[in-house]
């Protein structure tokens, strides 16, 4: 093409608008294929999809596990990092695999709510209904006690079904258990209950109860008792998943810790277990990293448990972090020293 041409050309209204807008279309696409590319590469590093016999798979927020379904969703079979299947789900209209807790996860069956174990074994008969609380249409397990409703009455069971707190209408809601300790709101009061469904002290209360003939004689020598003046409030942190990530929620369903995490471990005992790509580590309560992220997650089974809580939870000032070749587990306690789990 000739100089003259060209020149020609760039007096056209129509070329001078392509010559503007090919640095915008240029910017475009660069974004676009980034969002298609990068954005799966940087999932697949926390999950890798495993060849297998079934059609549809997906990953869940527990490592090592993977939900196939069928085209319109149904649930087929919860699978291995291997593409093994571990249960069949084919019975089941939902499932929330992402709910792996205590060995258990809940199920539906013709509308009605259920836990079944990692062997298959509907430990937790479908007899419950939805709920409709800000955690889904099933709460996970928590320190082995399930929080359900049976004919619109909040109650509790534990992962064998046996009933821990009775069935009541008066009950408006119960928080998942942390520490032994669940909070119970009943008859518009509000109490505590321990493990086993008893009524307990509040946790808040830092008032010691003293003898009352020595008040008494030194009431006139001592200055009131001091109270703190920053007592920390007592709240129900609880797993909560986003976008594919998890984090912890109070009980108004508050984001206190963010969604920064692959899997997570309820609080017990003040800390919660938290995985990053395959390392885990130790939060407290104010979301801070107190153990570093430094337990290999291969070195665990995911539905093995010790001393009856699974790996990465505290018990009796103790966790379960690894296993040795002679089958031995490797537990820490709270500032994470190795000690022994016996």
């Amino acid at each position: 093409m000739s100089q003259r041409s060209v020149s020609k050309l760039h007096r056209l209204p129509a070329f001078n608008s392509a010559i503007v807008l090919l640095p915008r279309l240029y910017m475009a696409l660069t974004i676009l294929l980034s969002a298609l590319f990068v954005m799966p590469v940087a999932q697949a590093a926390s999950c890798k999809i495993p060849k297998s016999y079934y059609k549809n798979v997906s990953c869940t927020a527990s490592r090592g596990y993977l939900l196939a379904t069928k085209d319109f969703g149904a649930p087929v079979a919860l699978l291995d990092s291997r593409g093994k299947k571990v249960v069949d789900l084919s019975r089941y209209q939902k499932v929330d695999a992402d709910k792996i807790v205590s060995g258990v996860f809940p199920v539906q069956r013709n509308g009605r709510v259920g836990y079944v174990n990692m062997q298959g074994r509907e430990v937790v008969p479908a007899i419950y209904d939805r709920l409709n609380d800000g955690q889904g249409w099933a709460r996970p397990a928590s320190e082995g006690r399930i929080v359900v409703k049976k004919d619109g009455k909040y109650g509790v069971v534990n992962t064998s079904n046996k009933t821990i707190v009775p069935f009541s209408g008066a009950i408006s809601d119960i928080d998942n258990y942390r520490g032994g300790i669940a909070r119970i709101r009943k008859n518009q009061t509000t109490s505590w209950l321990d493990e086993n469904g008893k009524t307990t002290s509040n946790p808040n209360d830092t008032n010691e109860s003293d003898d009352a003939s020595s008040a008494s004689n030194n009431a006139s020598l001592l200055p009131p008792p001091a109270r703190p003046s920053n007592l920390t409030s007592f709240t129900t942190l609880q797993p909560y998943q986003q976008d594919g990530r998890w984090g912890f929620v109070d009980d108004q369903n508050v984001t206190m810790i963010t969604y920064s995490f692959d899997e997570v471990r309820p609080f017990s005992e003040g800390m919660a277990g938290v995985r990053v790509d395959d390392k885990w580590g130790f939060l407290n309560l104010g979301g801070e990293l107190v153990i570093p992220f430094r337990f290999d997650d291969s070195g665990v089974i995911a539905s093995d448990s010790y001393k009856g809580a699974p790996a990465f939870v505290f018990k009796d000032g103790k966790a379960w972090v690894g296993s040795l070749k002679n089958n031995g587990k490797i537990c820490i306690n709270k500032e994470g020293a190795n000690v022994s789990c016996d």
